[in-house]
């Protein structure tokens, strides 16, 4: 190892046992479920902090392919993300190690990849000032996940401000960037909650109307893509949800799609995709494509508006899509 790489490594890695719920200062939940949550964040760490040890992007991808299952390995890529954008913030000056990941080695992953990126925007003091700036430097249908990974982040490591006392997004974000922040905060819940319905349903509950939908869809991803309850965990989220329930299922497609495209297939997706949707994982992520691909190419819609906000016209039409039971009957026909 070289001796900048080893130092670096020495200077900004994460001890595993900040994974720990004890450490987080998480409320006491089922044992075996707590076990599965902190081996997802430990995993995330194990990346991170592999990614901080290797210069070659191309052997940190066989490294994590190596080390971590089917199921686990998108956190590795997720924390390799976070290394990857941290080192381009502490010398904004040259910053290309994220996109030359996600475009290359880890492009397979880019969606999780560019979520742990956000977590750089929280950890370092001048994250959020140099953000918008980076942002503007990486693919835009990709570059939203940097606002869901920051609140991500918050959720994680100030969960007395942000969900104990439904603290508001930092300020100076966009209205698009708020947005965002509180779908990272509510799949943080998943973690801070213990996969428990009902206390995670309290706590959105406690939030102002405008900003539940995008934190029930966080919850649907963690369901999908970290899973580590059982089936009757999704059944109860179904009946809590209530009203955002078309909110809860968006997020399902979006963890299929990370999970197709980086062919780290995992039961635990393949279980929510077919009790929460009624489908495959296949199908799931084909939809999320499919769709997005009719908002890229929407002529009525102005270009730039178009990649701006990709995501919510996205998001918008999969809840539609489910409002109209649309995607049930398109699951049957293509099934």
């Amino acid at each position: 190892m070289r001796p900048m790489v080893l130092l670096r490594s020495r200077l900004l890695a994460a001890p595993l046992r900040t994974a720990s719920f004890s450490v987080l200062g998480f409320e006491p939940c089922d044992a075996e479920i707590r076990g599965r949550l902190e081996r997802v964040l430990e995993t995330f760490l194990e990346g991170y902090n592999l990614a901080l040890a290797h210069d070659d992007q191309q052997e940190l991808a066989a490294a994590l392919r190596r080390r971590f299952d089917e199921h686990h390995l998108g956190f590795g890529f997720e924390g390799a993300g976070m290394a990857y954008a941290l080192l381009d913030l502490l010398a904004p000056w040259r910053a290309h190690r994220l996109r030359a990941f996600v475009t290359g080695a880890g492009r397979h992953h880019d969606y999780i990849s560019m979520v742990g990126a956000g977590f750089a925007i929280g950890r370092l003091p001048w994250g959020r000032r140099l953000w918008p700036a980076y942002a503007r430097r990486l693919d835009p249908l990709i570059a939203w996940c940097l606002a869901d990974g920051y609140g991500f982040y918050e959720g994680m490591l100030h969960s007395r401000r942000y969900l104990a006392g439904h603290g508001a997004a930092p300020a100076g974000l966009a209205a698009w960037a708020r947005r965002l922040f509180d779908s990272g905060l509510g799949r943080s819940l998943w973690w801070s909650q213990g996969a428990e319905p009902r206390r995670i349903a309290r706590v959105i509950d406690g939030f102002p109307a405008p900003r539940q939908p995008e934190m029930w869809c966080g919850i649907g991803i963690a369901v999908a893509y970290a899973g580590g309850a059982g089936d009757e965990v999704m059944a109860e989220l179904r009946r809590l949800a209530g009203r955002h329930l078309p909110d809860l299922l968006s997020g399902v497609p979006f963890a299929a799609i990370m999970r197709e495209k980086g062919g780290n297939a995992s039961p635990v997706t393949d279980r929510a995709c077919r009790l929460l949707l009624g489908s495959s994982t296949a199908a799931a992520s084909r939809w999320l494509a499919d769709t997005l691909s009719s908002v890229v190419d929407d002529e009525s819609i102005e270009r730039a508006v178009r990649l701006r906000d990709a995501y919510f016209l996205l998001r918008g039409r999969l809840v539609e899509d489910l409002r109209q039971s649309r995607w049930r009957r398109e699951t049957q026909h293509t099934a």
